[in-house]
C-alpha cells in the first residue's frame, strides 16, 4: 500500500490508520484489564476471535472500488462503521447493565476491549486485502 499511496483515497488510508490506533488502544486496555482484574486469558481470547470474525464480516459489506476517472481506489459511504462505533460506545457506557447478565463483572472490561480489538483488526485486515487486490488488478 505504501508504494501506491497516491492511488488510494485519503479517506481509506485514514480509516485504516484509525482502525489500527483503535486496535492498539483496545488491545492495550484488554491486556491491562486481564492483569489488573486477574481474569483468565481464555475469556478475552475467545472475545478477540469472535471480534476478529465480526470485523471480517463487517468489512465485507463495505464497497471499495477502482475509480477509472480519478485512477484511484475509493470507497462508498460506510454507515456500518458509524453504527459499530456507536454501539461500542454504548456498550462501554452501559456495560454493567447489558453485559453483567452474561459475564461476571470483573471480566467485562477485558472482554469488551478484546472484542473491540478483534473487530478493529479484522476490519483492517480485510480493507488492506481489498486495496491490495484492486491495486494488483489495475496496475
Amino acid at each position: 500500500m505504501s508504494d501506491n499511496k497516491d492511488k488510494v483515497d485519503k479517506k481509506i488510508r485514514n480509516k485504516v490508520r484509525f482502525f489500527m490506533v483503535m486496535f492498539i488502544i483496545s488491545l492495550t486496555l484488554a491486556i491491562n484489564a486481564i492483569f489488573t482484574e486477574m481474569v483468565p486469558a481464555r475469556f478475552p481470547l475467545i472475545a478477540f476471535f469472535i471480534g476478529l470474525g465480526a470485523g471480517l464480516i463487517l468489512s465485507r459489506i463495505q464497497k471499495i472500488t477502482w475509480d477509472k476517472d480519478g485512477e484511484r481506489i475509493v470507497k462508498e459511504f460506510d454507515l456500518v462503521s458509524g453504527i459499530l462505533v456507536f454501539f461500542l460506545i454504548l456498550l462501554l457506557i452501559f456495560k454493567e447493565k447489558i453485559v453483567h447478565q452474561f459475564v461476571n463483572f470483573p471480566k467485562i472490561n477485558s472482554i469488551i476491549f478484546s472484542l473491540n480489538a478483534g473487530i478493529m483488526l479484522g476490519r483492517t485486515i480485510l480493507i488492506r486485502h481489498k486495496v491490495i487486490k484492486i491495486l494488483r488488478n489495475n496496475a
